[in-house]
């Protein structure tokens, strides 16, 4: 059997090992190359991740003094107090309250903000969010008495310890941004915004989380700021940080480590081409070498099938080879086809974010790549979100929520194709659907809102829920893009303020003006006096503030911050109050109605839930002031004071003496009953009333004064604006100007 087969086992034992050598050598060597191509890959995503971490920053951070310059540089009180220049009529410590209010009002926009304070080279003082000292009796001075001493107008520093008082127990750590001001003149005085580290730390692992990148930012002097979860083998990019002088270091995670082979890529290229070469001058010898005797043996075997079948195994062979190539090649481009989507969504959302500009050119090739046979040279953007999503989620399986979600984008498709506008739609996250218009010609404005109008009708007529949609401007360039978009995503969060199952177009929207909002959150202290008072005129003032709301334009971040400073104005105000009163407070008022904050959908959804829960606080209060031994008492003598608030002579003495009580004692029952001082209760009762007399009644403000127990004017006239931020004589005005518009 051997010696018949000779030939065969002779070219078997010679040409198979040469093969299987060089295919191995070649399938490492297609395997490296592949392996280099994706490190290389690897990199320049890291390396963009790195950059777009950094403008992330560097947008946070220019925000912080941007918005810090706006509140500050032309504000009256601030510019009041930095050159203490005290009108007559201004109370110093109203107007250190006032400063201190405008820094709480820019910290609660910025979540990163630790601490805000301002340092006054008059007095040598402190004044900030919480407290105001004596820069000698400050925990920060030192940092203080340095930066006094720095030429720069305005800088960032490195990684700092912060107290507010040298006794303080623990420190925290800050990144500080340093401004003297003003900015023009000589400084008088120092600003610093402390940035928690802490936070910058957090934001910088949440927005890695999902990354291969790995970020480490450290500050001028090499200390660490903060770090990202992913750990990685070495920094591969070094970016400074021009405009704080800190520096992001970045590499990949371990997992991505390609090793010692990966090193020598090169090397083993020309290792591979040093194999060809050997195996082809191999193959040729031997083949030279046995070429005659398989030549004859061939003959004879072509002679012998010719005289039989043609065809036979050979063939087969080939056959199966060619099937299995074609087989490889399908399966190929299935894999291409599959990452297609993947690649045409990524591309979708970096047009419409605006993170890189995209030519006219571009755009076209890419649409082209894609399955768009379309040359758009107009655009618009929309922005399509599914009301009540809890609902829609619970209301139908996964598969079913796909279903809906292709039958929208088709209906939204063939709508516009009906009017001859070509569309590009993705569904972004459960509920949200980003859409791209485009025209060869200009589109035009009344037929984007007819093809939205009659989705959001298609939708309300077919299916169990509605959806809203917010339109932006429309452009000529691709540039431009992204900014549509960008109002397109803002005039849906208006739904909040105009409700659910609507078109909303962003050019239409009017905002309201700075006095308005003032004049809201002047409401919103006042509902909180009459409410901690027990008195249920608060019901009123609730129901007018939700009037004044729904009568100007808020997005949906801006409600949820007017009602977090209600929610706060409140928890404040109660914190006076017996344990047993804030601990209801907190139970059954601000736990719920902070829940309800976060995930409310229009006005009417969350006014609702406020109204419950604190008419069921109210509640609570009044059978915790019925159980009281003393609640006929207090009863009484705030019966007495309303009847008498008017006597100019009223006082803790006269009550005192009244109902033959101590005036401590009649103090301190008064205080725990209503949870503020009897002075504080008179003077707004008092002002109540003479709110009433100057909306009402055309009497003087001098004789008003006296009707509601003040002797003088000017005391009246401080208690008024104490209160309501402004004169007797502006509210009036104001409340007449009201009742013309």
């Amino acid at each position: 059997m051997l010696k018949k087969h000779s030939w065969f086992y002779r070219l078997v034992t010679t040409y198979l090992p040469i093969v299987y050598l060089l295919v191995f050598v070649l399938f490492f060597v297609f395997f490296m190359t592949m392996n280099k191509q994706s490190q290389t890959q690897t990199v320049s995503a890291n390396e963009a991740f790195t950059r777009y971490t950094m403008l992330q920053l560097n947008s946070i951070l220019g925000n912080i003094d941007q918005n810090v310059n706006a509140a500050t540089v032309n504000n009256k009180e601030f510019n009041q107090y930095m050159f203490q220049l005290h009108d007559s009529d201004v109370n110093p410590y109203l107007l250190r309250s006032k400063v201190a209010e405008l820094f709480r009002q820019v910290q609660a926009g910025f979540p990163f903000i630790q601490s805000i304070y301002f340092y006054r080279n008059i007095d040598m003082t402190v004044l900030g969010t919480e407290m105001y000292l004596p820069l000698a009796e400050f925990g920060d001075r030192d940092f203080v008495k340095e930066q006094i001493k720095q030429p720069l107008p305005s800088i960032w520093t490195n990684v700092r310890t912060y107290k507010v008082l040298p006794s303080q127990p623990y420190d925290a750590q800050v990144v500080s941004l340093v401004k003297k001001v003003p900015f023009l003149t000589e400084p008088s005085g120092i600003l610093i915004v402390n940035i928690d580290v802490s936070s910058l730390a957090s934001w910088l692992q949440s927005i890695s989380v999902s990354s291969i990148s790995s970020i480490t930012l450290v500050d001028k002097a090499g200390q660490l700021i903060g770090q990202s979860k992913v750990k990685a083998n070495k920094d591969i990019l070094n970016l400074k940080f021009e405009e704080t002088g800190w520096t992001f270091n970045s590499g990949i995670k371990e997992s991505y480590h390609y090793g010692f082979f990966s090193e020598l890529y090169y090397s083993w290229i020309l290792i591979g081409v040093v194999m060809v070469l050997i195996a082809s001058a191999l193959i040729i010898y031997l083949s030279k070498r046995y070429a005659r005797p398989i030549d004859a043996s061939m003959s004879r075997i072509s002679d012998y099938l010719n005289l039989r079948q043609p065809g036979g195994e050979l063939i087969s062979v080939v056959d199966a080879a060619v099937d299995k190539i074609i087989d490889f090649a399908d399966r190929y481009q299935s894999e291409s086809n599959l990452n297609l989507p993947y690649r045409q969504k990524y591309f979708f959302q970096e047009l419409l974010t605006g993170d890189r500009p995209i030519s006219q050119d571009e755009l076209t090739d890419e649409m082209h790549n894609f399955g768009f046979a379309c040359n758009w040279h107009s655009f618009n953007t929309a922005k399509l979100e599914i009301d009540r999503i809890s609902d829609f989620t619970e209301s139908y399986s996964t598969r079913d929520q796909v279903l809906l979600k292709f039958v929208l984008s088709n209906v939204l498709k063939e709508t516009a194709e009906q009017y001859g506008i070509g569309i590009w739609s993705e569904w972004i996250s459960v509920d949200k659907m980003s859409i791209l218009f485009g025209a060869d010609a200009e589109l035009s404005m009344s037929d984007i809102s007819t093809i939205c109008e009659s989705m959001r009708e298609w939708v309300e007529a077919n299916l169990a829920f509605t959806v809203t949609i917010g339109v932006g401007k429309m452009t000529e360039r691709s540039e431009d893009i992204g900014e549509s978009y960008e109002q397109a995503v803002k005039a849906v969060q208006y739904r909040s303020a105009l409700g659910n199952n609507r078109v909303i177009h962003y050019e239409v929207i009017a905002r309201q003006t700075e006095t308005e909002l003032f004049d809201i959150l002047q409401l919103i202290r006042t509902i909180v006096q009459v409410y901690k008072s027990g008195n249920d005129e608060w019901y009123n003032q609730f129901d007018f503030l939700f009037k004044a709301i729904n009568r100007e334009l808020y997005t949906r971040d801006e409600l949820k911050n007017l009602l977090y400073y209600m929610t706060f104005t409140f928890t404040r105000e109660l914190s006076e109050f017996p344990s047993e009163y804030t601990e209801s407070w907190r139970v059954e008022g601000l736990i719920p109605i902070t829940q309800a904050i976060d995930r409310f959908e229009t006005m009417d959804d969350i006014k609702k839930v406020l109204l419950e829960r604190l008419s069921t606080v109210a509640e609570l209060w009044k059978q915790l002031r019925e159980t009281k031994n003393h609640r006929l008492l207090i009863h009484d003598v705030k019966a007495y004071i309303d009847a008498h608030y008017a006597n100019a002579d009223l006082s803790l003495q006269l009550l005192a003496e009244q109902f033959s009580l101590s005036k401590n004692y009649v103090s301190r029952l008064f205080k725990e009953e209503t949870g503020e001082n009897f002075i504080d209760y008179l003077t707004a009762l008092r002002i109540f009333h003479s709110k009433q007399l100057l909306e009402e009644t055309g009497t003087s403000i001098q004789d008003i004064a006296g009707l509601v127990g003040y002797e003088h004017y000017f005391s009246f006239n401080r208690a008024f604006k104490k209160l309501t931020g402004f004169p007797p004589s502006d509210f009036r005005k104001k409340r007449f100007t009201d009742k013309i518009l």
